[in-house]
């Protein structure tokens, strides 16, 4: 079967005999947006009729026939909404487009060694703040809850950001918010929680 990812529109060829009955939740590998998949319902078997003779009309004339409707469409159960609330959608938005303009205004002055570590910068980010809810997730779910996330996750952050510190150069790391960006995209949903 084909599972498409409601975000950036990435197909992946499923083998269906793998989705447990209650169905899955599976990261998208470009985007990282979560895909929830359930194992398409069985086919019901399509009922010979035959039909039955009028008055005056003999059985042998009657002739059996097969339903040529085929059988019904797949029912397509729509997963739950993974959707964001429309104000932490636009927050999220309006982050993302501020972190393009400002990457795109910057980069057309940077060498060709400065650019390959502004992505790097900007995949780890993405990575660490990924791990950040992957290995945290009642945690996350907690926090953004209670309003409380950077308390609940500040040893891990601390963890994160020296580990991303240790990575790239510092004059990367000092001019730019790929890390706190990443941290407010994926861990807090597009709020700016970490500032």
């Amino acid at each position: 079967m084909i599972a498409e990812c409601g975000t950036c529109h990435t197909r992946y060829n499923i083998d269906e005999r793998k989705i447990p009955p209650a169905g899955v939740k599976v990261r998208c590998k470009k985007c990282g947006n979560v895909i929830y998949i359930r194992r398409p319902s069985p086919q019901p078997a399509v009922p010979k009729t035959q039909t039955v003779p009028s008055e005056g009309e003999s059985p042998a004339t009657t002739r059996s026939t097969i339903s040529k409707t085929g059988p019904p469409p797949p029912v397509v159960e729509k997963p739950p909404s993974l959707e964001l609330p429309k104000k932490a959608e636009a927050e999220r938005k309006a982050v993302e487009e501020s972190v393009e303009r400002k990457v795109h205004l910057s980069e057309t002055q940077l060498s060709d060694e400065d650019k390959k570590w502004h992505a790097r910068a900007r995949r780890l980010a993405k990575a660490l703040a990924s791990d950040l809810v992957l290995y945290n997730k009642s945690r996350v779910e907690k926090g953004l809850k209670d309003g409380t996330l950077a308390e609940l996750l500040g040893p891990e952050i601390r963890r994160s950001w020296d580990y991303y510190c240790q990575q790239i150069p510092k004059h990367i790391v000092d001019s730019t918010d790929y890390f706190k960006e990443q941290l407010n995209t994926i861990v807090g949903k597009g709020m700016k929680i970490f500032k």
